[in-house]
């Protein structure tokens, strides 16, 4: 009885996988007479037809704030903001960024928005509107310019005419010329800006347009300005762009004052910069409650005593604007110590005399970090801070991880999540304007003066930060008061110091110390610091991984050596030292004594 069991479980076994074989035969007779791509095809799969390139450019844009501010300057970084001495840190890990032990930075950690950008571009021609065609193929143009610009400036030669054609098969392109880039770069913003002259009308781009609405002149104006941006930068190069075909010289004069053909920015109304939302992690200023779960990654980024001193110094409006007075403010004091609280709120502490190190002491209210500091933590008297009585005066005031009441901290609004004036700026019209006075200065453009272009980049700069004429924003440093602003004061003064100058050596030393200040909280001004030198940063560093020099490049990331070796290799030999630093030369920097 087993026995007949047994076979009746087998034949049903048989009969089970021959009823299989047969529907997989009349499964695959089926799809013989049907398309393959069809049959792949991922239901959850999207062509790129199907996705509007409105989408991605709102992508592209929120994504650009992150990986060109959070990315370079204010989150973790490489250290551009600490080379350029806008910000110091303290507490734990400040070495690195400090004396700029720079590590290697890959592309693909803020590489999404070239390519993002890249996709626009290609895809435009999905749009039914011609208008909407030619508008989403010049804004990809601009933004794909825009990142291509910075990745070779930083780095050098990079992947251009090969990058982003994995999906062609190509996960090994050649590393480009840094010539060849900017040369391609320079071309493709002339022809954004041809694209989008033609364009009459954009539809439904004006809610995905984060920066300008759908504006298609601003747009213009942003190509043909970020275009100024680059041929200034290669200001050192011109005999090496014109064998290129370039004449670097020639095309900044045929811009200029060509506003018909060559819209470029006119006020800081025109600035090409994203407003953070500030609804959550993602999308927020990077020192806001949202950004960082402790407060104190806020606290240990400390302004720098070269930004403070140098606005101290010129009673400058944006001193308040930037940074906050010190918890604490020292007092050199014969007949008292301890803390005391004025009648405006200020907290006093005095000090003896006859305390170790009180001639190095910094008694103002606006005190910054001395760049490149051995021991950051224990600036401007921190040891012995009795913080019991500080919080007794005012128990608002920060104790916690970071805290130095000594030492200021940025101003409140960068400690939020979203304030106007906090914003990811790309370019600004002040950027801009001293870029046209420094050809002017070169003799490279006659309209106007050097002198009308500098007042103008500052009074850029005030309007970006809403400084008002009359507002009680500058700080007297004699008498540790508040004063009324007078903008034609200050400007005039700005203005006389730049005309009574020596020479134009020193004109364009205050020209670039000016363009430093307004490039505050972007990376923009290291790329013209690297060309001039100017201001001698290096001079102010107290012990500066490799003596008084600064970083003049990225480091290329460890899995490009790993995957694009021989690549990455002979991209590392146009290098001068043939060594892949932050201390060697790229081409644009070769054959010159700057920055040093």
């Amino acid at each position: 009885m087993k026995k007949i069991q047994f076979i009746s479980k087998e034949m049903k076994k048989i009969q089970t996988k021959s009823f299989s074989i047969i529907t997989v035969v009349m499964l695959l007779l089926t799809i013989s007479c049907q398309d393959l791509t069809e049959i792949n095809k991922s239901p959850n799969q999207l062509n790129a037809s199907d996705i509007n390139v409105k989408y991605v450019l709102t992508s592209v844009l929120s994504s650009s704030s992150s990986n060109y501010i959070r990315a370079q300057v204010y989150g973790g970084g490489v250290g551009i903001t600490e080379a350029m001495q806008y910000l110091q840190r303290d507490y734990i890990d400040f070495q690195g960024p400090n004396t700029m032990l720079w590590s290697p930075a890959p592309f693909s950690s803020f590489y999404s928005s070239l390519k993002n950008s890249q996709y626009i571009y290609e895809n435009a021609k999905f749009e039914i509107l011609e208008g909407n065609q030619k508008f989403y193929q010049g804004v990809g143009l601009i933004m794909r310019s825009f990142w291509f610009g910075f990745f070779t400036s930083a780095y050098g030669d990079i992947p251009y005419s090969e990058a982003m054609k994995a999906q062609e098969g190509n996960f090994t392109p050649v590393y480009d010329k840094q010539k060849d880039v900017f040369v391609g770069i320079l071309k493709d913003l002339k022809d954004a800006n041809d694209i989008l002259a033609t364009v009459t009308s954009v539809d439904g781009a004006a809610t995905a347009d984060l920066m300008y609405q759908g504006d298609v002149t601003k747009w213009r104006k942003f190509a043909n300005s970020l275009r100024l941006r680059y041929l200034i930068r290669l200001s050192e190069k011109l005999s090496d762009m014109t064998a290129a075909g370039v004449d670097v010289k020639a095309e900044v004069n045929s811009m200029v004052g060509n506003s018909a053909t060559y819209p470029i920015f006119t006020s800081s109304s025109d600035n090409a910069s994203i407003a953070y939302p500030g609804t959550d992690a993602s999308n927020g200023w990077y020192g806001g409650p949202l950004g960082w779960t402790n407060r104190s990654e806020f606290y240990r980024r400390k302004p720098c005593a070269t930004l403070v001193n140098e606005l101290r110094g010129n009673m400058d409006p944006r001193l308040t604007v930037f940074i906050r007075p010190v918890d604490t403010q020292l007092h050199v004091n014969p007949n008292a110590t301890g803390y005391v609280k004025l009648s405006d709120g200020q907290i006093i502490r005095n000090i003896s005399p006859s305390t170790s190190g009180v001639a190095t002491l910094d008694t103002a209210r606006y005190v910054g970090l001395p760049p490149a500091l051995g021991d950051p933590n224990l600036y401007n008297l921190y040891t012995g801070t009795d913080f019991n009585a500080i919080k007794a005066l005012n128990p608002g005031i920060y104790t916690d991880l970071a805290a130095n009441p000594n030492v200021s901290y940025l101003a409140d609004k960068y400690a939020q999540d979203k304030n106007d004036v906090v914003r990811a700026v790309y370019m600004s019209y002040a950027e801009l304007s001293f870029t046209l006075a420094e050809a002017r200065l070169k003799g490279w453009i006659s309209s106007s003066t050097a002198a009308d272009y500098y007042q103008a980049g500052v009074t850029g700069s005030l309007r970006q930060y809403n400084v008002a004429n009359g507002s009680m924003t500058v700080y007297n440093p004699q008498n540790h008061a508040l004063v009324p602003f007078s903008e034609s004061t200050f400007l005039s003064d700005l203005t006389s110091k730049f005309n009574n100058a020596d020479n134009d050596d020193a004109r364009l030393n205050l020209l670039m110390t000016q363009k430093w200040l307004a490039d505050f909280m972007t990376p923009e001004f290291w790329f013209d610091w690297r060309r001039t030198g100017l201001p001698n940063f290096g001079a102010k560093l107290v012990s500066g991984s490799n003596g008084k020099k600064i970083p003049v490049r990225y480091i290329y990331g460890d899995d490009e050596k790993i995957l694009n070796k021989p690549n990455v290799t002979a991209a590392i030999g146009t290098l001068s030292p043939v060594e892949d630093t932050q201390w060697s030369k790229m081409w644009l920097l070769q054959g010159s004594s700057k920055p040093w």
